[in-house]
């Protein structure tokens, strides 16, 4: 849960609270708890059945914000869980027959993601990916890479619903900067009246420039031990007299797409790229990806 009231009635974001306050849910005024972990903060109910109930209301509720907005476009038809008997599968939302949306709330991991966008291309069908729920923050997180799209428009994007606070969010131009693929956006916020930007908005590219090997970047670097780290570096040095952080020292690291599991800097050390899974991103981008 994204979101819960303080003892005042205030909605306040996971990311805001604090420990020592009481918090209770929106729909069953139920006191919930405060999570933190290394990633991230949220609150949950203690009773997991109230927390379920509640992802099922903050789904119900964007669901029907979307539906509603599709109202105002000039669609033969929009129809809600449609049955595609062929591939077992029933989309959020199914438009004219031809494309789907997914509102996702509930955490999904990677290979249950890709079954689903496959199956719906295996009927021809496009899929777009709104994210709510478990998904919501105020930032891109390396959790949300997996429903990366493109578009020639908006580069990189993702959209987040907040259905509490009836607020869209499209970060665009995601790329990846510097040589551990630190997360860089532009986002735009759309309330409930102005959703209709979204289909028509047309955004500008900052330009980034490249992000050169500072001192507390080499710092880091040098603190990299985990066994892949220690073998990239170990290998660097018996195949050049050098170490990484030396050949480094003054390297100018371009931005990237967003696509790529290996960390820049072992990929300039000519470490074999593995890619991020990410089912929404067409075969021929992944495989020669969209100029930054």
């Amino acid at each position: 849960m994204y979101a819960a009231l303080d003892e005042r009635g205030t909605l306040i974001y996971a990311q805001e609270a604090v420990e020592s306050q009481k918090y209770f849910c929106c729909h069953c005024d139920q006191q919930v708890k405060l999570i933190l972990t290394e990633s991230r903060k949220y609150f949950r109910h203690a009773n997991k059945s109230n927390n379920s109930i509640n992802e099922r209301l903050i789904h119900q509720k964007g669901k029907q914000l979307i539906l509603d907005e599709l109202a105002n476009y000039d669609f033969k038809k929009v129809e809600s869980e449609y049955y595609l008997a062929d591939i077992q599968q029933r989309p959020d939302i199914f438009i004219n027959r031809e494309l789907v949306i997914e509102y996702q709330c509930a955490r999904i991991d990677e290979s249950v993601l890709e079954e689903r966008v496959a199956g719906y291309r295996k009927l021809g069908l496009e899929s777009i990916w709104i994210l709510g729920g478990a998904y919501l923050e105020v930032g891109v997180r390396r959790e949300h890479l997996k429903f990366i799209s493109y578009s020639e428009n908006y580069g990189y994007f993702l959209l987040l619903l907040d259905s509490l606070n009836q607020r869209l969010t499209l970060f665009h131009h995601i790329k990846f900067i510097g040589p551990f693929n630190k997360i860089f956006y532009q986002r735009e916020i759309f309330s409930k009246d102005n959703l209709p930007n979204l289909f028509t908005l047309q955004v500008s590219e900052y330009p980034i420039n490249p992000m050169m090997m500072q001192n507390h970047l080499l710092k880091k670097l040098r603190q990299k031990n985990d066994p892949q780290s220690q073998w990239v570096k170990m290998n660097f040095y018996q195949q050049n007299g050098q170490t990484v952080e030396a050949y480094l020292e003054d390297y100018a690291f371009v931005p990237q797409a967003p696509i790529y599991q290996t960390p820049a800097w072992q990929q300039v050390c000519g470490i074999e790229i593995n890619l991020l899974k990410q089912p929404l991103l067409r075969h021929d981008q992944i495989k020669k990806p969209p100029q930054l």
